[in-house]
């Protein structure tokens, strides 16, 4: 079978892109690299096939003969680890590939400290809404921020950050709810910094003094955590939420808290789109470990080659244009597009604003300094390959990443704000008309 191959500049950390069709996206790497883990299970039905070399980019050539052993390519969303090896007619030969085996240590406790307690009727007074609405506060509130062992994006082992709400004097077991927050760029704003700036301390309060063990992830590139956050990747966003959910129930045993086997995800914009990425982990991958009482994903980006897609190529204003662009430069970050930024931004692009992903400055301040229009961020050849290639590498990984292509088992419930204009509807109606993983 002979294939076309892209190759992007060199990375020393990047994921390569196989497509359903058995394209492949290869981000250079030289052949002294060697990958980091050891991959123990057979990927079936990538093995033995030969990729024609279209285009190489130096450092290297077609006419050398190499092998390339590559730690991590993404194929259908999931990750494997492959030896790329030149063969003769210029061709390339995927061989021993294996499925990517996860490091221990996945959420282990690494550091523990109490911010703040709060009695039920402290938290009525300060907040509003549970009057409001009529919630009942039974319990005390200890918040904690925790630090925790967790995956990055190419599949090492590092340190993540969230916060954990406990209600106080529960004896009958607590359910754990995992909430998953929105969009945001500034670290100072991460929930275990500063709740209040993005609202998730109303839910740690609110739903910790009615019973629930609640815990909020920062995720990866934020608080603890350093670089740019990996925005829209949906692997890394599950397994800081598995791996935060698998730290607290640890951390319930090891302090003799009882937990009832209620578990609950929710989220909302970003967090939305976590929360579906989670469920989908958790009911693929770990089922035998966890089981979901019920999920509501709220008004999150699911469908990134469809909707987000859309958008992009439409012309139409969109009020939160920073959203495609953090996405951008978080993909190129990931997958190794390519080596200068620059080329899939649109010519007159003022490349300064890059410098506001900083981890310094938030969302809207980025917002402000973007047009408009999202069509007008990327490169134009950039728009024409997105309109006409199916097989464009950033195509593939929209499509690998793309929240929805799976059957749920759980109950699960989408909700949208329609007065929510930094988000696209049809992204619920999409998930709603096509649940299935085709």
């Amino acid at each position: 079978m002979v294939l076309s191959i892209a190759c992007a500049s060199p990375s020393a950390h990047a994921i390569a892109l196989l497509s359903d069709e058995l394209k492949l996206h290869l981000p250079w790497r030289a052949k002294s690299q060697q990958p980091a883990h050891s991959f123990p299970s057979n990927l079936k039905g990538i093995n033995n096939l030969i990729f024609q070399v279209a285009e190489v980019k130096e450092p290297g050539s077609a006419d050398e003969d190499f092998e390339i052993p590559w730690q991590l390519i993404n194929y259908q969303g999931e990750l494997y680890g492959a030896s790329l090896k030149h063969r003769e007619n210029n061709s390339l030969e995927i061989t021993s590939a294996t499925k990517m085996q996860m490091p221990k240590g996945r959420g282990n406790l690494v550091f523990l400290e109490q911010i703040n307690t709060k009695t039920a009727d402290q938290i009525e007074t300060e907040y509003s809404l549970a009057i409001r609405e009529g919630l009942k506060l039974r319990y005390d509130v200890s918040v904690y921020r925790v630090l925790y062992q967790t995956i990055d994006t190419f599949g090492n082992l590092t340190t993540a950050s969230g916060v954990i709400a406990v209600p106080i004097g529960i004896s009958s077991g607590a359910p754990v709810l995992s909430f998953q927050h929105g969009a945001i760029s500034n670290r100072a704003n991460a929930p275990s910094i500063n709740g209040k700036k993005i609202g998730t301390d109303i839910v740690l309060y609110l739903m910790g003094a009615k019973g629930y063990l609640t815990v909020v992830p920062d995720y990866s590139g934020f608080d603890n955590s350093s670089g740019l956050h990996p925005f829209l990747h949906a692997k890394s966003l599950a397994w800081s939420v598995v791996d935060l959910i698998r730290c607290v129930r640890s951390l319930a045993v090891a302090n003799h808290y009882a937990l009832n086997d209620q578990l609950f995800l929710i989220g909302y914009s970003e967090g939305g789109y976590a929360t579906m990425a989670a469920q989908r982990e958790i009911e693929m991958h770990h089922a035998d470990e966890f089981t979901i009482t019920a999920s509501a994903p709220m008004a999150g980006p699911y469908d990134l080659l469809g909707t987000m897609l859309q958008q992009i190529l439409s012309d139409a204003p969109f009020s939160k244009p920073v959203y495609f662009l953090y996405w951008l430069l978080a993909y190129n970050q990931i997958y190794g597009f390519k080596e200068n930024i620059s080329d899939l931004l649109a010519e007159n692009f003022d490349t300064t604003v890059l410098e506001l992903f900083d981890g310094e400055h938030d969302s809207n301040t980025i917002n402000a300094a973007l047009p408009v229009i999202p069509s007008k961020l990327f490169a134009s050849n950039l728009l024409t390959a997105l309109k006409n290639d199916d097989y464009h590498p950033i195509k593939v990984a929209m499509k690998n990443n793309d929240a929805y292509r799976w059957t749920p088992t759980s109950p699960t419930r989408l909700y949208h704000c329609l007065f929510d204009k930094g988000s696209i509807t049809f992204n619920c109606w999409r998930y709603r008309k096509k649940p299935d993983s085709t």
